[in-house]
């Protein structure tokens, strides 16, 4: 998983895997969720990340691992809007 933010957008993207992008799901005004062409995440965008995600909704809606889920959980609510440049979150 990696994330990156943009200062220019206040947005950031949280990439799960390398897979092309097939589709773009939009899931609440300030939250885009980039699907592959079999419907599993690609990755998330979540524009002013200082917000309450809706992280709930996504794991309703599409397939996502618990693991993965947990872990943008505990990022979300750090609310680390004011970080720049990309971090990499390790999975064990």
């Amino acid at each position: 998983m990696k994330l990156q933010f943009s200062d220019a957008s206040e947005a950031l993207y949280i990439k799960l895997t390398d897979e092309p992008v097939s589709r773009t799901a939009e899931v609440d005004s300030g939250t885009l969720v980039d699907l592959d062409r079999l419907g599993r995440i690609v990755g998330i965008e979540v524009v002013r990340p200082n917000r309450t995600w809706p992280l709930a909704e996504i794991a309703a809606e599409y397939s996502i691992d618990s693991h993965v889920k947990h872990m943008l959980e505990l990022y979300s609510d750090r609310q680390a809007a004011s970080s720049t440049g990309a971090v990499e979150l390790i999975a064990s």
